[in-house]
């Protein structure tokens, strides 16, 4: 059995047909060691039980015993074999591919345990988590393209923005209840060319029971429910939005001033918003000098944002608040313990593809629990195989633990610890405790699990997890779970 399984290993779980360390399937060289050692223990035994039972049993008494004894080991032998395997989790279903191949990906809600809402370029599209049934589609409007989406979506409603030709991201806003797919409202805004121009954060957001979004000269909030004006933020001729995002009920906004010389005189003010009154509650300046080329708000509460100069000495990396607004701690991108990884598709990244038009970045980061959680890449260029975990205090380095493979993927899983996918020759999910970084139980290995580049991973009330492929056009599954 052990031999038969040993081949099952290599034909079906080895595609590449070779191997060497963590790219071997796990537990194949047990196997094959017992395969050779109950082959050999079986001949012994066999020849010793011949000589012991001679003239005792009947060559078909022998062969009885013989029988019995194999079946007896079987079970116990499989038991075996799923140990030295360890967990597995396998495809329970998938979705269809997306069509047309041409359609962009922005990102995702879950608005309960029970759905998921993908939102595309053409279509918002919702899913039940217990089977992948579609349970409605909300197509863009005529001539026009999603180009943004709420990070949040309280309440169950989605905010989204769109574009046509001639017309900036964001010129159109509408909410969507996440529960049933009506459009509760649609309203025309006009961005301000300074915004809209270099602007690296989102678009829009939503806090509270308000949908935040960009118009010319101020940002405004309106009702999520009915799209009713609700307050009015002035900012400032010489500065522009460079992006802003909510949580509960307040609104985190980044604003770039210029003064006199406005090549160089430039500030960063970091600002939180009240989400239902629209005051400001506190307002900073973030720590740069001169311009920069990156701004992205990694999370609202609590308060870290990334930021880089265009300077090639200048700061670079994150920067951490409490709620107060007071400045706690500034964590380099590269520093002597490794990079910072904050997206997959680059460590200084965060403006790829659509982002700076307001798509929801895929990051590598998580923030709870007292601590700033990233990828991050301390060897080998372009491959990040280390997560470590910064004090949201003092951003000192609390814990690092590494893996033997690249890693894809990092989000909060369920009980607030962070899950981690890691993939080589096969995709492992690993589970760690996110104040000290301890692996909780052994990684699960995953079968059939077609992933694109980018994805996004959750746990599922039913059991196993969820993962929203993020990318179109690679012949992968929209939505598929694992269990």
């Amino acid at each position: 059995m052990y031999g038969v399984l040993g081949v099952k290993l290599m034909v079906v779980d080895m595609p590449a047909n070779e191997c060497s360390g963590s790219d071997c399937p796990r537990g194949m060289l047990p196997v094959w060691l017992l395969a050779v050692v109950f082959g050999v223990g079986r001949a012994a035994v066999a020849a010793i039980a011949s000589r012991m039972t001679e003239g005792f049993l009947s060559s078909r008494g022998i062969v009885a015993v013989g029988v019995l004894g194999v079946l007896a080991g079987v079970w116990p032998g499989w038991l075996g074999y799923v140990w030295l395997r360890g967990p597995q989790m396998d495809a329970v279903w998938e979705v269809a591919r997306d069509r047309p191949s041409s359609v962009e990906v922005l990102g995702y809600w879950t608005p309960d345990a029970s759905s998921v809402v993908r939102v595309r370029s053409d279509v918002l599209r919702a899913y039940g988590t217990a089977r992948g049934d579609v349970r409605w589609s909300v197509p863009a409007p005529a001539r026009s393209s999603v180009c943004a989406l709420s990070r949040t979506a309280p309440s169950g409603i989605g905010v989204v923005g769109f574009e046509r030709r001639g017309q900036p991201c964001g010129a159109t806003v509408a909410a969507v209840d996440l529960r049933t797919g009506r459009t509760l409202w649609s309203r025309d805004v006009t961005p301000g060319d300074r915004d809209t121009a270099g602007g690296d954060g989102l678009v829009l957001a939503s806090a509270g029971t308000t949908a935040v979004v960009r118009d010319r000269g101020a940002v405004v909030g309106l009702g999520l429910g009915d799209g009713s004006p609700r307050w009015r933020l002035g900012i400032p001729q010489s500065c522009g939005v460079r992006g802003f995002d909510g949580s509960g009920d307040g609104v985190l906004l980044v604003e770039e001033c210029t003064g006199a010389v406005a090549s160089r005189d430039v500030t960063l003010r970091l600002s939180l918003v009240d989400a239902g009154s629209g005051g400001r509650v506190w307002q900073r300046t973030l720590p740069t000098t001169g311009p920069v080329r990156a701004v992205q708000v990694l999370s609202a509460d609590p308060v870290a944002v990334y930021v880089a100069e265009q300077d090639e000495r200048g700061f670079n990396g994150v920067v951490l608040y409490d709620d107060a607004g007071r400045r706690r701690a500034m964590i380099p991108l590269a520093g002597p313990e490794g990079d910072l990884t904050l997206t997959p598709y680059g460590a200084a990244g965060l403006g790829y593809g659509s982002a700076a038009r307001g798509r929801m970045p895929v990051l590598h980061v998580a923030v709870g629990h007292g601590v700033f959680i990233s990828v991050v890449n301390d060897g080998e260029q372009g491959v990040s195989r280390g997560v470590s975990a910064y004090s949201l205090a003092d951003g000192r380095r609390v814990w690092h633990r590494d893996f033997d493979d690249g890693i894809t993927a990092l989000a909060t899983g369920r009980d607030g610890e962070i899950d981690v996918v890691t993939s080589q020759t096969w995709n492992q999910l690993w589970r760690l405790e996110p104040r000290s970084g301890a692996l909780k139980g052994e990684s699960a290995v995953l079968h059939g699990a077609p992933l694109s580049t980018g994805f996004a991973v959750r746990p599922r009330a039913q059991g196993g997890y969820l993962f929203v492929n993020l990318e179109a056009g690679n012949g992968r599954p929209a939505l598929l779970a694992v269990e």
